[in-house]
């Protein structure tokens, strides 16, 4: 049973207080924006398809929810 209602983003990602990632494509590149509650946000290029699978698995692996911002 959920305890929340999963048609509610917000209400979603309070579930996860470790903040939420969100990759994006930007002329092309792959750029990874991490949301962390209370800090600025960290904007992270990424190298390669390879490098940004290695940093989407370390921040879902630090709690993390991911979003893809071109699949809205």
């Amino acid at each position: 049973m959920l305890r929340f209602d999963p048609r509610n983003l917000e209400e979603a990602l309070l579930l996860k207080p470790d903040g939420l990632f969100e990759m994006q494509t930007v002329h092309g590149n792959v750029q990874i924006v991490v949301h962390r509650f209370g800090e600025p946000d960290e904007i992270i290029p990424c190298l390669s398809p390879g490098h940004a699978n290695q940093v989407r698995q370390r921040l879902t692996d630090q709690g993390m929810v991911g979003l893809v911002g071109y699949a809205r």
